[in-house]
């Protein structure tokens, strides 16, 4: 059975004072380092089974390439993946400490195979909040 793809767009800026760790992660998954952190983190993110698909992931029923690029502060990323066990949900959520604005604003979107509009994603600062909205 073939399952659908959904599209992740995000762009960012990472805190400077982030973990090394943190910083391990991100690179493994937006520029394809094959370092593959020993220390996880206890998040729900990484007990998905297709964690390592964002930022890494594509396929031809969105755009068939994968670009990504991370260096601090800066996050970059188009990708898709079957988000089956939500991970692009659980990875939005474990990177929302780690966004650095001081202002609300989008930062990417969600496109789901079939949809006709993404949702928007918005962090919005103090909160330490990312949201899903339509786009109207």
């Amino acid at each position: 059975m073939m399952g659908t793809y959904t599209e992740l767009i995000i762009k960012c800026c990472i805190k400077l004072d982030i973990p090394i760790e943190v910083h391990l992660i991100l690179d493994f998954l937006f520029n394809s380092s094959s370092i593959l952190p020993r220390n996880l983190p206890d998040h729900d993110f990484f007990q998905c089974p297709r964690w390592k698909d964002i930022g890494r992931c594509n396929s031809y029923y969105h755009i068939p390439r994968t670009f990504s690029y991370f260096e601090t502060p800066y996050l970059f990323s188009r990708s898709d993946l079957k988000n089956y066990d939500n991970e692009i949900e659980k990875f939005l959520d474990w990177i929302d400490s780690y966004v650095d604005s001081d202002l609300e604003k989008g930062i990417g979107w969600i496109f789901y195979e079939g949809a006709e509009k993404p949702l928007l994603i918005t962090y919005t600062p103090k909160q330490n909040l990312l949201q899903k909205s339509e786009i109207n």
